[in-house]
């Protein structure tokens, strides 16, 4: 059977027809692979020479970013998420993460309840026990585990000190949180509250907090002090594709943490926190409030117990201090720990003070402690406060 193709004047068979028109697609397909592979060549190119130029930076310490672990262990762990609805942020039992940065190569371990710790037991037997509180510089950012102020104190005094420290934005009301919902399970007769000023203001504000960590699972006071009340912003979907390509960037490649470092700044320029904000003079009337707040029911959870509380600096509070003379902070806190019947050291001075000067307390390509600023801190803390806490 024939048919008539509008190609031409005269009647054709159908199959020479498609022929006559698949030529012009042909064509066209050599055309686009002319353009597009050169193209997938020049960013690939790109690509591999913006990771170099990463790596360069990296490794002179000009740029301050993770670097990529090539783990797919890390793309897919819990080692940090948004795990516990009391207290959000936490570490999956017995997960593990691999965490490189130019001056740095660690794994970190969590135990059978989450803490980066050695294995416990809930009772005592007898004997003191200290339960340790804090931050990413109490879980030991950066450092080996035996070089924190835990383990140096525990090595120290002979008495456990069982770390509940975790790293993820966490601020003192989780503390608090952490400690009435799984903490307070390990008896103890002894707790230490690590303070970082540099942050523990902020990750407690609430506005701060919906504009820096949209998708987190936190614990907030809201309210004007006294009439706070606790409540929680929900957490995103862990478990999106997008999640775990961004995961799997960040693992694999440098431009995948450097675009995680600036989108890091970025929410903190539009919160409005300043450049070169120091902690120990920049917190607000309100921010003490809460703190204040959190403070109290810290003694109100633990009535019998003894509590020291610490105040640990940054760069930024001591080169503060250097130019401006010195913060308030220390002396309200001083004063309302003496109300609360606790323990108060700021560790600004002895840190400031190092024999080997106070840079060498902090790592080479990051703000948090190195494994001399520990042995720095714990040294302080076990000569200020051995009798009155161990």
């Amino acid at each position: 059977m024939e048919s008539f193709c509008s190609c031409f004047a005269y009647p054709i068979r159908a199959h020479s027809c498609s022929f006559v028109v698949q030529i012009p697609i042909l064509i066209l397909m050599k055309r686009l692979r002319r353009i597009l592979f050169p193209l997938f060549f020049s960013l690939l190119l790109s690509f591999v020479l913006l990771e170099a130029g990463l790596a360069l930076l990296c490794k002179t310490g000009r740029l301050k970013i993770s670097k990529p672990s090539y783990s797919l262990n890390n793309v897919f762990s819990r080692y940090w998420a948004d795990l516990n609805p009391d207290f959000g942020v936490w570490h999956e039992p017995y997960s593990t993460y691999k965490h490189i940065s130019p001056c740095f190569n660690l794994t970190y371990r969590a135990n059978s309840y989450g803490a980066r710790d050695r294995e416990r037991q809930p009772a005592a037997n007898g004997k003191p026990r200290v339960l340790v509180l804090g931050d990413s510089f109490m879980e030991g950012y950066g450092i080996a585990g035996s070089d924190r102020l835990s383990d140096r104190l525990e090595k120290l005094t002979g008495i456990e000190h069982l770390n509940f420290g975790t790293s993820g934005a966490f601020g003192p009301t989780q503390y608090l949180q952490l400690y009435k919902s799984l903490a307070s399970r390990f008896e103890h007769n002894a707790i230490l509250i690590a303070l970082l000023p540099d942050n523990d203001f902020l990750d407690d504000d609430y506005e701060y907090g919906l504009k820096t960590h949209q998708g987190r699972l936190r614990p907030y006071y809201i309210g004007e002090s006294p009439n706070y009340e606790l409540t929680k912003t929900p957490a995103r979907n862990p478990n999106t594709p997008a999640r775990y390509l961004e995961n799997l960037l960040r693992q694999f490649t440098y431009a995948g943490n450097l675009v995680k470092y600036l989108k890091s700044l970025r929410r903190h320029r539009e919160a409005g926190t300043r450049e070169n904000y120091a902690g120990y003079f920049d917190y607000t009337p309100a921010q003490w409030d809460r703190l204040k707040y959190v403070l109290e029911q810290f003694r109100a959870a633990a009535p019998d117990k003894k509590i020291v509380v610490l105040t640990i600096p940054c760069d930024t509070d001591i080169l503060c201090v250097e130019k401006t003379g010195e913060p308030p902070l220390p002396r309200q806190l001083n004063e309302l720990c003496r109300s609360l019947n606790m323990t108060y050291l700021d560790l600004l001075p002895p840190i400031r003070s190092a024999p080997n000067g106070w840079p060498a307390c902090y790592l080479a390509c990051d703000r948090h402690w190195s494994a001399y600023g520990n042995e720095i801190a714990a040294g302080a803390l076990y000569n200020y406060s051995a009798k009155s806490l161990f």
